[in-house]
């Protein structure tokens, strides 16, 4: 028996290197020497997953407790469709270590380690197609937006995976069918409608459709204590989720608010010849909303000030009120629909957003000189880009 050591002439290292070259011929491997697990989530990592993975699919359940002083705990199932398994599976998470509970394929759990803000699974658990990871963890915060009586999630640009394990690129849209546990007084809404509601242990579950196919920034969902109050016209519902103590400024906002929302819809099928692309339109008044709005397909946000106005209101707060409706709404075709491929073209959405929205709302003002307007809001800061 000839010793490993000098087989056919090779050294022991020489041959080890050898068959493990052969072996991920054979059977597929990679090494994170393969893929770019730097951290963040780099435009070559974005590339590599974007040319490997399809038909994004996420399953999560999210329990979130009483008292914002406990993490979220959580539960997805994530499939996909695999074309290359030669290389590690990385899953965008920007959370420590202990923040994951478990990973398992197949129903078996699995060695996998974590560096630069992603899970990485060993190409060895990985199979050309369909494929199914199951993780257990623990929540990101940070872009949960908790307090004692409400949360939101705002995820863009590239935020999800500061709160769920993700593919978290434009490029690579997902469904996602959600499921929350909350506080038994707690309302919720999310991109999708929903499709069940039940008390168990003195605390509700809420259990949403599936949605469309969605970038990772425009997963969203709200809970909290609200008040929702509807409006229908030509069998589309609209809900608006607020927390305004003020009944009358409600009252004397809301129906404007619906029918901007409406004339917005309805310009914009007319416009594109493409029926409203999502399930269906939901917007919340958020107090002290970090931005004015926020274009989540079926979930919208809106900064509550922004659009529940004062009986003194001036023109030109009535007029940036109907711009910022229809620019949200325009972004249900320009942005969520159609997306940019990376976070270098987000200019594209926004531009759009705001061209249409002009369009939208200049036949209600005629009174004033739009062109002008148009100058003077868009000119000096594309100038100065």
């Amino acid at each position: 028996m000839i010793p490993l050591s000098t087989w056919a002439g090779i050294p022991a290292p020489g041959l080890a290197a050898g068959l493990a070259a052969l072996a991920c011929l054979l059977i597929g491997c990679g090494t994170e020497r393969d893929i770019d697990i730097s951290p963040g989530v780099s435009y070559r990592l974005a590339v590599q997953r974007a040319a490997t993975l399809a038909e994004l699919r996420y399953e999560i359940e999210l329990a979130i407790p009483d008292s914002v002083s406990q993490r979220v705990s959580g539960r997805e199932i994530i499939r996909f469709r695999l074309t290359d398994p030669r290389q590690p599976l990385v899953i965008d998470f920007q959370e420590p270590r202990e923040s994951i509970r478990s990973l398992s394929i197949a129903g078996s759990e699995v060695d996998f380690h974590v560096e630069g803000g992603h899970i990485v699974v060993p190409a060895r658990y990985l199979g050309r197609g369909e494929n199914e990871v199951e993780i257990s963890f623990l929540a990101g915060d940070e872009p949960l937006n908790r307090n004692a009586e409400f949360l939101y999630t705002l995820f863009v640009p590239d935020r999800a995976r500061f709160a769920i394990p993700c593919i978290d690129q434009p490029n690579l849209k997902a469904r996602y069918q959600l499921s929350l546990e909350v506080p038994l007084e707690w309302k919720a809404v999310a991109n999708a409608p929903l499709v069940a509601r039940r008390i168990e242990n003195g605390r509700a579950h809420y259990r949403f459709a599936e949605t469309l196919p969605i970038s990772s920034y425009l997963f969203a969902f709200v809970a909290g204590k609200f008040d929702v109050l509807s409006d229908s016209r030509d069998s589309r519902v609209l809900n608006m989720f607020h927390r305004e103590t003020d009944s009358a400024k409600v009252a004397s906002n809301a129906p404007a608010i619906f029918e901007l929302h409406h004339r917005a819809i309805d310009w914009l099928e007319d416009y594109t010849g493409i029926v409203y692309p999502f399930q269906k339109f939901d917007f919340v008044l958020v107090p002290s909303f970090q931005y004015r709005g926020m274009e989540h397909p079926g979930a919208v946000l809106y900064r509550a000030a922004s659009l529940l106005l004062d009986e003194a209101a001036t023109q030109d707060e009535r007029l940036r009120r109907a711009s910022l409706i229809a620019h949200e709404t325009a972004h249900m075709w320009f942005g969520d629909l159609v997306t940019m491929d990376w976070f270098d073209d987000v200019w594209t959405k926004e531009v759009f957003a705001n061209f249409m929205a002009a369009k939208i709302v200049n036949p209600s003002f005629p009174e004033l000189d739009h062109d002008l307007r148009f100058l003077l809001t868009h000119y000096p800061p594309a100038y100065q880009i």
